[in-house]
């Protein structure tokens, strides 16, 4: 029978010299500088340029593991450390380029994708195929896996972090605390995770924290850490809260 072409497995080395014989199986213009480089953090497999000049750190698998990212981050924060040395050593390398991270494996976990789209790096994933041909010739194959985009953070706002509170009386208790504090003058801004940050002259001093039940007021205090929360669900409770805040400004 006639010999056909077939996938083949290979060592993370084998893979290594496969790609450093073509690189363009990554990315057009891709082009190695370097293999098994020594850093504080390790040995990095590959040291690449693309065709922008921005400095590329790849890292291999020949199987699936998530402690792939782990560690090209590491070597990531080496290159990003060091791109004036390196852009020195090699000419290619443009050093106003953000550098890159690739990792190459033959699959990556779903749990592995979900974390990547929260790494605020210039991070690409590829998967790839060794082919065999009939004269026995060996070709690896890459494609880019796409990474999903984060949905937008919340963008923090009065009403909607007082509707966090699902009881009607505690929500409007709330917001005339709220109101009672900048009749005084003090500013109020919300932030992440319904809190409201609460400043007067110019340094934050205390902030409301709004729950499913009910609201919470912390302090800050000298060392920079905050008190306990204090529950609010009754107009008593919350007034007593402010008075005292108040009388200490």
């Amino acid at each position: 029978m006639p010999s056909k072409i077939e996938e083949v497995e290979v060592s993370e080395k084998e893979l290594e010299d496969l790609l450093n014989e073509d690189p363009e199986a990554i990315e057009e213009g891709m082009r190695i500088l370097g293999r098994q480089i020594k850093t504080d953090s390790g040995i990095l497999d590959v040291l690449a340029v693309d065709m922008d000049g921005a400095l590329t750190i790849i890292e291999l698998k020949n199987e699936i593991d998530d402690g792939q990212l782990d560690q090209g981050l590491r070597y990531y924060d080496w290159a990003r450390t060091n791109i004036q040395l390196i852009s020195q050593s090699f000419k290619e390398v443009d050093a106003e380029e953000e550098p890159r991270l690739i990792l190459i494996a033959p699959a990556f976990s779903e749990n592995l994708k979900r974390v990547v789209k929260y790494v605020n790096a210039n991070l690409n994933l590829f998967e790839y195929h060794v082919i065999k041909t009939p004269d026995g010739q060996r070709y690896v194959l890459c494609h880019q896996v796409e990474i999903i985009e984060p949905p937008p953070p919340r963008i923090s706002t009065r009403e909607g972090n007082l509707n966090r509170i699902e009881n009607e009386k505690v929500r409007q208790l709330c917001a005339e605390c709220l109101k009672e504090l900048e009749d005084t003058g003090i500013e109020i801004r919300p932030i992440q995770r319904y809190w409201f940050s609460i400043w007067y002259k110019g340094k934050v001093f205390m902030r409301l924290g709004c729950k499913k039940k009910f609201f919470i007021c912390e302090e800050l205090k000298p060392d920079g850490s905050w008190t306990k929360g204090i529950r609010i669900t009754t107009k008593e409770e919350g007034k007593k809260c402010l008075i005292m805040k108040l009388c200490q400004l």
